[in-house]
């Protein structure tokens, strides 16, 4: 795999990656808070076979800079937008975990010519009350302790009990990831997301559409998922049994059969 890399894009240096074949339909895959590009590492090898794919770390998340929020999510689409300008890529596939789900629909919302393709995966389409509330709390509990006490307080939210008990490999390589999470990176962040309110706009989207569900998801309930499914015509939803917030992560096989059937489609017509 090639080295992380740096570009500016208006305010800020942001890290990005190329994985894949020299030529082959551009991928774009936008992570959740509090990780960074590698959460999508589970993915990447069944997908590079055929699919030229950038991954990158949005503002304030790993290697990109991380400036002193809050962060707006109109700003991680103008970042998103001109990651896109800086590689001439007209149109791309974006795939979007969580957060990265929350961006795709901001491009197909406000971007719709920027992209061929929509995956949403783990994601919601409005912030309610409570959820800002529990920002608010995991955003005092950083400003106090730092990372590791929420990591501690939330693993079973992305991971089901039995995987985070187990605590393998892939456990620890998600922790490391979320733990080393620039703090301001993450205050701006999740201050973003407290200010999602695209929901009643996801009529406006017509870019063709692949939903994941998961139906344990704390962070993302599977109503959310159904929501995003009526609004946005044409789209599919697929629903992943027994899985948390990283179905990714912690169900790879079945998720990037999903994932990959979905983006082949997309592509083949």
């Amino acid at each position: 795999m090639a080295d992380i890399e740096k570009v500016r894009i208006g305010d800020i240096d942001i890290a990005y990656r190329w994985d894949g074949p020299e030529v082959g339909s551009i991928v774009v895959m936008a992570h959740a808070m509090g990780t960074n590009h590698r959460i999508w590492d589970w993915q990447v090898p069944a997908l590079a076979d055929r699919y030229r794919i950038l991954r990158y770390d949005f503002r304030g998340a790993g290697d990109t800079d991380a400036p002193e929020g809050p962060y707006s999510l109109a700003q991680f689409d103008t970042d998103a937008v001109g990651l896109l300008d800086a590689f001439d890529l007209d149109k791309v596939h974006w795939i979007g975990l969580s957060t990265g789900g929350m961006i795709g629909q901001g491009l197909g919302i406000h971007h719709p010519e920027r992209v061929h393709s929509l995956s949403l995966c783990c994601t919601l389409s409005y912030t309610e009350d409570e959820h800002r509330v529990w920002i608010d709390e995991r955003q005092e509990v950083v400003k106090r302790e730092g990372m590791v006490p929420v990591w501690e307080a939330t693993d079973n939210i992305w991971f089901t009990d039995a995987f985070a008990k187990a605590a393998n490999a892939d456990y620890h390589a998600v922790r490391e990831i979320f733990v080393n999470t620039p703090i301001p990176g993450y205050l701006g962040g999740t201050s973003a997301v407290a200010g999602l309110a695209y929901r009643d706009l996801l009529h406006k989207i017509d870019t063709p559409t692949n939903i994941i569900g998961s139906q344990g998801d704390p962070a993302a309930p599977i109503q959310c998922s159904h929501d995003i499914h009526e609004r946005i015509k044409g789209s599919r939803l697929t629903i992943v049994e027994n899985q948390h917030h990283f179905p990714n992560v912690e169900g790879a096989d079945e998720f990037n059969a999903i994932l990959r059937c979905g983006l082949d489609e997309f592509v083949d017509g």
